[in-house]
């Protein structure tokens, strides 16, 4: 094609890719370019902001554009305290936490000479993207060193088996030293584990300021490291290396010994950033909404956590927001909650915007499109400004590259929809929820587009920072209030108030609202709150509440004065604006409606007014939701708009009474972005829903959205809801089962995804059913019965339910409970960086748990008491770690959500943090209402467990006959069918912890109709052991029966008997076992006694001849000396070390090997023993026994102690040759107790194949705590071997799986 014949469109909408004519933000700067932010201060409460991001450096009037960068959450936390010098001044090092020598440069003035030094896994620093490209690279040059060393390793062994096709025994020796070695370098690729780098943190003060300086090079040449001062006082930053390309600040706590290293936790809140406020001098289009304000960016996302916010990341936020007198907080973060507007950080949240005068604008959340999805804190806190999201024609052109436009601004068809369950409308206005805008470097990309409230709301942000800045240069005051009250009075109004608030954000008609009230007037100095029906609004969902009237409902108004500055304390002109207050107003419902009767004018005060309305849902249409407003306006200032509003919202369900209990909507079209909402009734005693939905079209593919809700008093919806993307083909069907409770309304909303362009044409419909456990929908059993008996019950009349098939049980977790240790659990006061306005010290509770894992398991960690409550939790909690015996962070948790770890078997430590400004609530908690302390569950993943039987009747269980097989059963209405079933056997439970005792199997159970139905989860199903496997009288009675047996064996051995086979029990047998306990007592403190003259042990070999070869007493003895030796050793020369070690191995030949016949014992153990009498057989083959083990553990003495010998000649190296050769008749060369001599032995061969293999397997075989021995031999292996890359690796791993403390909170 010739490139000249083609028309190309070169005038990109680049302003569409970051839209501000949508709001008046446009129109705003047009005409006032001046009002563009500046002057305002937005803090970005989000995953932390990039400093190097397009657009942030500066704002348009030059400006620094980030006045600081701060990580509320503790993860990059690191604990300072150890303090060192430089020991020697001629060197210039010192020595850093990782073993690393630091190189000081001489550039560097430190007046006190005092270094604190600190230590971080970059792994718990950098965003996931970034740490898996470093980490794939730094693979990459470990596999280029590694593949080399593994072939040379392979080519001599195929060279060796090459050259001796018919090996000897000293060919057979260096052949199996080559497949060692081939064959510990094949093990450690397997176990490749790099933990990442572990940079060294160094800081102190230079006389002037306090500066910190992180060892990115990993080679302690400080040289090549940045040294950075607080953020906020010289804006230098630097980036960990080229490969990660992930940007750090700090912050210095010298007063407390931490230095917080600033990260962003991903590309969310650069994004949100850059949308809020950034500025191109080259490119005004690509500016962000306020190009000339501010930003304070706060990551709470905790690297921990997958960036998940905790609740002490949100409170500190909200300190730092009040510290740095922020003008505006924008949020794009949320969760569900189950009750709205309550809990500490809500609290904390209303109380920065009514104390503090901080505008707080906050998305609504991404849970739509069904009603009652709104998320916390944006659209469930009173005083925030909760925002939804739209998008435009010309978004969707520019940002989409849609073929077409849908021709219309719709709301986003996940953007979360009002009202909460207290009837807060929750969406407060709407904007843009998408933007193709900067992103962190990390990425490699400069811009990305996203989508989500989470766009919408800076977007709102920055309108307001407009606003604001407006306001400032005109010297108009305002509060929290007034501009909420001015954004939604002016937004443009659309008929979805659900998802969109009061309407679409017209800044520049805010702007000119507020200033036709900036004459004198009190109104725009109060806030004004109306109160009743649920909490904050009227919702009325369910059947039997809106098929009467409501009666009379009492509501209360409240006035509230809001002053300049809330730090003040209250002046008599406060006192004069509360008493000078009063207006008079005039109530409408917008729409008019006829349900709601209400009185018309009410004269209001400084003080609280009640009044009555009164609901008459009765007469209204069933199947639609129905909403109005109560709002109240000034009669004085009516083009002010409402001064306060009350949402109210009916929803009708519709009854479903037809005999199926089946409803079929046909012919429903669709077209881009509709939603058609269902409400009904479920009929009483269903508890499962059919859905089922056809796309008639012949040759459209359909993108939908289902999702179906009930409300639940007290609970958020994201537990009852159903919610899927379902794709349809043309003329294709889907089907789902869900759960659902009767008495509650259902909403069926189904929603064509926004960007599809066709009209689709389908058929859906829905079934009720109802298969029921009684008496509880939760099944509990308990393992002392064996079985428990349950009813299946169909409640919907003149109806039957097929049911195919045997009840499945899914088993999912063994759950065990665990108590804090007490000795190791605290409460502690944290520091000023904790201490919220009017000096509320915040404390923290530490809990610490222990628990012992028999073999791996798959563990999620859950307290109860706290679980899934985030922004509706009273505490801020909680923040849990894991750690093994040797302190290794393994994983953390927190309250909201589920995370997993995978563990294998060894002793664990989990510590858990709890915060409050109140002690007395923590000193609760670690008390509990058991005195005990709180409870921690730790869930056991498991898998295999057997399948439950189930009878008819208890009598089929008893004789375990007649079980009821997968035939189908006819469940008729009114008819209870009862069913027993087995539990599962205690001695089947997967052996992961040392006790069952008080643990629950927790699990769920379906009854199915058909095969879909068998993923369906119906009930909970519980499972509790409340006694140990095996009781404590049958243990005990076979430890009585062994000692018995023993007993009986010792006297037939050593007490004479007569012939009526009694025992001889005369004074002087007694006397005999006396002296013969007398003398066990004294060898056992030979070894006790650092004696060099070995006093003890010649005493007895003095006083009982016989004793010269009693093996016990000469054994003590070669004790003793090997403890002499182990506490001088580090003090003595190599020769002084050879002398002791020549003297023991001299005593090991003379004392004890001539005690033994070799070639007896190989004689006994290889010929078959016979005899009449198989006890006296048993005896002899247990005494040959013991001497065979002494005779083994003599030679393994005997070879430690030559192999430590200095130097080694030829004559010393065939001895332990023999030896081993020795041990080789007696024991597998396999077997643990050689592995030290083992060890020793192939090291003074130099088969270091041999070794390196031993040491893989015995790290591998230990528990954490008994790893580090044979990880120190392990990296002195390498050094041996000068294997710089695994010498480099092996330290590394050490760093990680030993560290001196525990990770910081």
């Amino acid at each position: 094609m010739n490139l000249s014949s083609v028309e190309i469109d070169t005038h990109f909408p680049v302003g569409e890719c970051l839209p501000k004519q949508p709001t008046g933000a446009l129109q705003l700067l047009t005409k006032h370019p001046q009002y563009d932010g500046r002057q305002v201060t937005i803090a970005i409460i989000d995953t932390g902001i990039d400093p190097v991001a397009n657009g942030l450096q500066q704002t348009s009037t030059g400006d620094v554009k980030l006045i600081d960068l701060r990580d509320s959450t503790g993860s990059g936390d690191v604990d300072i305290s150890t303090t060192v010098k430089i020991a020697n001044q001629n060197e210039e090092f010192i020595q850093g936490l990782s073993g690393r020598k630091l190189k000081i440069p001489s550039t560097w003035k430190n007046p006190s000479g005092n270094y604190h030094i600190g230590i971080k896994a970059l792994k718990q620093l950098l965003p996931n993207a970034a740490f898996e490209r470093l980490s794939k690279e730094r693979r990459e040059k470990f596999d280029l060193e590694h593949r080399q060393a593994l072939a040379n390793a392979q080519r001599q062994l195929d060279e060796h088996i090459s050259k001796f096709s018919s090996p000897n025994e000293e060919q057979k020796l260096i052949r199996e030293e080559f497949q060692s070695f081939v064959d510990a370098l094949k093990e450690v690729e397997k176990k490749y584990n790099d933990p990442g780098p572990f940079l060294d943190c160094i800081v102190w003060n230079d006389g002037e300021k306090w500066i910190a300086c992180i060892d990115t090079s990993e080679q302690g040449d400080l040289n090549q490291c940045k040294c950075l001062t607080n953020y906020y006082d010289s804006h230098q930053f630097a980036t960990f290396s080229v490969i990660d390309m992930v940007t750090y600040s700090v912050q210095i706590h010298h007063e407390i010994n931490i230095l917080e290293i600033v990260v962003v936790g991903g590309s969310h809140g650069t994004h949100v950033g850059a949308i809020s406020a950034a500025y191109f001098n080259d490119s005004c289009e690509e500016n962000g909404v306020a190009p000339g304000a501010q930003l304070l960016s706060i990551n709470i996302g905790d690297h921990r956590l997958s960036t998940m916010e905790t609740i002490p990341s949100l409170v500190r936020a909200i300190k730092y927001c009040i510290d740095y007198k922020v003008d505006i907080i924008n949020m794009s973060y949320g969760e569900d909650c189950h009750i709205p507007n309550s809990g500490r950080v809500q609290d904390l949240f209303n109380e920065a915007v009514e104390k503090h005068g901080i505008i707080f604008v906050s998305s609504a959340g991404n849970n739509g499109p069904a009603l009652s999805t709104t998320g916390a804190p944006g659209a469930t806190c009173t005083n925030l400004i909760g925002v939804g999201a739209y998008v435009t024609p010309e978004m969707q052109l520019a940002e989409y590259a849609l073929r077409e436009c849908t021709g219309c601004t719709t709301p986003f068809t996940w953007s979360s929809r009002g009202p909460c369950p207290d009837g807060w409308l929750g969406v407060c206005v709407s904007a843009p929820g998408a933007a193709i805008t900067s992103v962190p470097h990390y990425n490699l990309c400069q811009r990305q587009l996203m989508n989500g409230t989470s766009m919408a709301s800076p977007n709102a942000a920055g309108c307001v920072a407009l606003l604001l800045s407006a306001l400032k240069q005109e010297r108009i005051e305002y509060n929290p209030s007034l501009i909420r009250r001015a954004l939604m009075n002016t937004a443009q109004k659309i008929d979805d108030e659900f998802s969109v608030g009061a309407g679409l954000l017209q800044i520049h008609k805010a702007l000119d609202y507020i200033r036709s009230l900036a004459k004198p007037s009190l109104i725009s100095k109060m806030q004004f709150d109306i109160t009743g029906g649920q909490g904050r609004g009227i919702y009325l969902r369910d059947f039997d509440h809106v098929q009467t009237s409501s009666g009379d409902m009492r509501l209360t108004i409240k006035s509230k004065y809001l002053a300049k500055s809330t730090n003040q304390p209250i002046t008599y002109d406060d006192q004069e604006m509360k008493i000078k207050f009063a207006c008079r107003l005039s109530f409408v419902c917008d729409p008019p409606v006829s349900y709601v009767q209400h009185g018309k004018y009410l004269d209001l005060a400084y003080t609280d007014r009640t009044f009555d309305i009164r609901i008459d849902p009765s007469h209204l249409k069933e199947d639609q939701v129905h909403f109005t407003e109560l709002q109240a306006f000034d009669i004085n200032q009516i083009n002010a708009g409402p001064l306060v509003r009350f949402p109210i919202t009916i929803i009708k369900p519709l009854r479903i009474d037809t005999p199926n209990y089946s409803l079929q909507f046909s012919s429903q079209t669709f077209k881009a972005g509709q939603i058609r909402r269902h409400f009904l009734e479920v009929p009483i005693g269903a508890n499962i829903a059919v859905f089922k939905i056809m796309n008639n079209s012949s040759d459209i593919s359909a993108q939908m959205n289902l999702h179906f809700v009930q409300l639940e008093p007290g609970r958020s919806f994201r537990l009852t809801e159903y919610e899927k993307l379902v794709r349809l083909s043309p003329n294709s069907t889907f089907e789902c089962y869900f759960n659902i409770q009767d008495k509650h309304t259902l909403e069926l909303c189904l929603a064509r995804w926004w960007s599809s362009l066709a009209i689709i044409d389908t058929n859906y419909s829905i079934e009720f059913h109802s298969i029921l456990i009684s008496p509880t929908l939760s099944l509990h059993l308990r393992s002392s019965q064996s079985y428990e008996r349950f009813l299946l019950e169909n409640r919907l009349n003149n109806t039957y339910e097929d049911i195919n098939g045997l009840p499945i049980i899914n088993w999912k977790f063994l759950v065990q409970t665990l108590r804090p240790n007490k000795d190791e659990s605290k409460i502690q006061i944290l520091s000023k960086r904790d201490c919220l306005t009017e000096q509320r010290q915040i404390y923290q509770l530490i809990l610490t748990f222990n628990f012992t894992l028999l073999k791996a398991s798959e563990i999620q960690v859950k307290c109860p008491y706290l679980h899934e409550l985030l922004y509706d939790n009273e505490f801020e909690a909680a923040l849990w770690m894991c750690f093994d015996a040797n302190k290794q962070y393994l994983g953390s948790g927190d309250v909201m959500k589920d995370y997993s770890l995978k563990l294998e078997k060894g002793d664990f430590v989990i510590r858990m943090q709890i915060r409050h400004d109140k002690s007395d609530l923590l000193e609760r908690l670690l008390k509990d209402s058991s005195g005990n302390g709180l409870a921690l569950h730790i869930e056991h993943k498991v898998t295999g467990l057997p399948t439950s039987d189930f009878y008819y009747s208890l009598d089929c269980l008893h004789t375990q006959k007649k079980k009821i097989q997968t035939s189908s059963i006819k469940l008729q209405w009114g008819h209870q069918l009862p069913i027993y079933m087995t539990t599962v056997p205690e001695d089947k439970l997967p052996k992961v912890i040392n006790s069952v005792a008080g643990v629950f199997l927790q699990g769920t159970m379906t009854i199915p109709k058909n095969e879909k139905m068998k993923k369906l989860e119906m009930n909970n199903i519980y499972q509790y052991f409340t006694e140990p496997i095996s009781t404590s009288s049958s243990s005990s009675s076979k430890k009585s029966s062994s000692n018995n047996t023993s007993n009986s064996s010792k006297k037939q051995i050593s007490s004479p008997t007569i012939e009526d086979g009694t025992t001889n029990n005369s004074s002087s047998t007694k006397d005999q076992q006396y002296q013969e306990a007398l003398r066990d007592l004294k060898i056992s403190w030979i070894s006790k006694f650092n004696d060099e003259q070995n006093k003890l042990y010649e005493e007895l070999l003095n006083e009982q001849s016989d004793l010269t070869t009693y093996v016990p007493l000469h054994l003590a003895r070669l004790q003793q000396l090997e403890n002499q030796f182990k506490q001088q050793q580090t003090h003595l020369t190599n020769e002084k070390k050879d002398e002791k070690l020549h003297e023991i191995s001299q005593f090991i030949q003379t004392k004890l090997l001539s005690l033994f016949d070799e070639d007896l014992i190989l004689k006994f153990f290889g010929q078959k023993n016979s005899s009449s009498n198989e006890k006296d057989i048993q005896i002899l083959k247990n005494d040959m026994e013991k001497r065979r083990n002494w005779f083994i553990d003599i030679y393994i003495a005997l070879g430690m102690c030559l192999c430590d010998l200095s130097n080694i000649n030829d004559e010393v190296s065939n001895q332990l040759t023999n030896i081993w050769k020795t041990l080789q008749k007696h024991i597998d060369l396999n077997d643990t107790k050689l592995n030290n001599f083992h060890y020793k032995f192939h090291l003074m061969k130099k088969s270091y194949g041999k070794v390196w293999k031993l040491l893989l397997k015995q790290i591998e075989d230990k528990s954490a705590s008994q790893q580090q021995e044979y990880d120190n031999k392990l990296l002195q292996l390498y050094q041996t071997m000068n294997m710089k890359y695994l010498i480099t690796y092996q330290e590394r791993l050490m760093i990680a799986k030993y560290p001196s403390s525990y990770v910081l909170f």
